[in-house]
């Protein structure tokens, strides 16, 4: 059971958060791992950490870097029974993790630029700090940046940009796909890569299959913090969000639906940049295939 009062508060802000990243949803989750660490939850430490960590995933289970937390700090104490070890084992744990993802981003930023060399124009979509920290450092570009609805994050990605004096162009999500034989290259971020695909804002596939027609380079930027092997993959699930956002009408014998991601097949993708390099997506499969899951993390 979940033990201290701001605890159930904190989940909850998770579950409800629909505009933070994989990223930052991640180093939330961590937070309130690590308080438990501390034994602020007060009750039976490696029941409370499964307890916590299960309700972590299941409160974003479209986002990988929350499952690879939890996996992660399970493995390192899974075998553990002394409560001050799983402290401190665990806490260095969910610590090293938050730093990967932190210094991974700098280290995907070094594979990701030398892609845009001599390219003019670049397609993104929705919003994604680790492709801002990439576009916001190339020279003599022009992203093209769909709004993408609902929430138009595409609309803070042109925000940024413009202000590190990138030059933009927003456009509405249904143009963007034809806009693509004006694209040098597509590179947008992913929330989580598994055997299926790449899961990412809704509007992802189909500028993938435009660049597939107009054979531009499609590029995903994500750490392999990212990655979710098809045990996890499988309960993944694609939610339904508050139809209000599209629409707050009513229309008779209509039904609103508001799906914030949808999945790109591997094989539309050029490659991964990963903080290791550039992972073509014919290879991605076989990284997957070799991922370990925890047993706490494990259906029994």
């Amino acid at each position: 059971m979940i033990s201290f009062p701001s605890a159930e508060q904190i989940l909850q802000g998770i579950r409800e958060d629909n505009s933070s990243g994989a990223a930052q949803l991640a180093h939330k989750a961590a937070q309130l791992l690590l308080a438990y660490l501390k034994g602020e939850g007060g009750g039976h430490l490696p029941q409370e950490i499964l307890s916590v960590g299960r309700a972590l995933v299941d409160a974003q289970p479209s986002m990988a870097p929350m499952t690879n937390l939890v996996n992660h700090l399970f493995e390192a104490i899974e075998s553990l029974k002394d409560p001050q070890t799983i402290r401190e084992k665990g806490t260095v744990a969910v610590q090293n993790f938050l730093e990967d993802l932190i210094t991974g981003a700098e280290r995907i930023k070094a594979h990701a630029l030398p892609l845009l060399k001599w390219k003019e124009v670049v397609m993104t979509h929705s919003y994604s700090s680790t492709c801002l920290g990439v576009l916001g450092q190339a020279e003599g570009i022009e992203v093209i940046c769909p709004e993408s609805r609902p929430l138009l994050e595409g609309l803070n990605t042109a925000r940024e940009l413009g202000a590190k004096g990138v030059r933009t162009r927003i456009v509405v999500d249904s143009a963007a796909p034809s806009l693509m034989g004006e694209c040098d290259v597509v590179m947008v971020g992913g929330d989580s890569i598994t055997p299926e695909g790449v899961v990412n804002k809704i509007g992802t596939y189909a500028l993938a299959l435009a660049a597939r027609e107009q054979r531009v380079p499609f590029y995903v930027l994500a750490s392999t913090e990212k990655f979710l092997p098809a045990p996890f993959a499988q309960a993944l699930r694609i939610e339904e969000r508050d139809p209000k956002e599209v629409f707050q009408g009513v229309i008779p014998n209509s039904v609103v639906e508001n799906r914030y991601f949808d999945i790109t097949p591997l094989e539309l993708i050029t490659g991964v940049v990963t903080q290791e390099g550039v992972i073509p997506g014919a290879e991605v499969q076989k990284r997957l295939e070799g991922m370990r899951i925890s047993k706490g993390l494990q259906k029994p």
